[in-house]
């Protein structure tokens, strides 16, 4: 299977001067969710669809609160996701607050295979529109 992508009508500054250019942007398709997810697994395997959702519900909660609790959670062939913060810079170890921390994130790193199987990914043009930005008159 091949990412679709389309061709798309963007205009840049390039040398103080507004310019006409053109590029592929990849096609978004519809986002798999834990329900789509479940079905394609039922049908590779003996467990049904109820239980796999459990399962994969299960597994976000668990991953959820081992991240939120510092642990970095590796997902196999997937990656792993680490937990990280925003933080700002003081001039002195006195003044190291928590209120310096801006932000908790997810940093996901991919597994070598992952990132292995993405260098063999395939693209297609979906169709030959030429596709700009719209904006919304007020």
């Amino acid at each position: 299977m091949a990412i679709k992508f389309f061709k798309y009508k963007r205009n840049v500054f390039l040398n103080k001067e507004l310019q006409e250019k053109y590029m592929p942007k990849m096609q978004i398709e519809t986002i798999a969710d834990f329900e789509m997810i479940a079905q394609m697994i039922e049908k590779k395997s003996s467990m049904s669809r109820g239980d796999i959702l459990g399962v994969l519900a299960e597994l976000e909660t668990t991953i959820l609160w081992m991240l939120e609790n510092g642990h970095p959670v590796s997902l196999g062939l997937l990656g792993t996701f680490y937990p990280a913060i925003e933080v700002q810079m003081v001039d002195s170890p006195e003044k190291v607050t928590r209120n310096l921390i801006k932000r908790f994130k997810i940093i996901f790193k991919p597994s070598k295979f992952f990132k292995e199987r993405f260098r063999k990914v395939e693209f297609v043009l979906g169709d030959s529109e030429v596709r700009g930005v719209n904006y919304k008159k007020k």
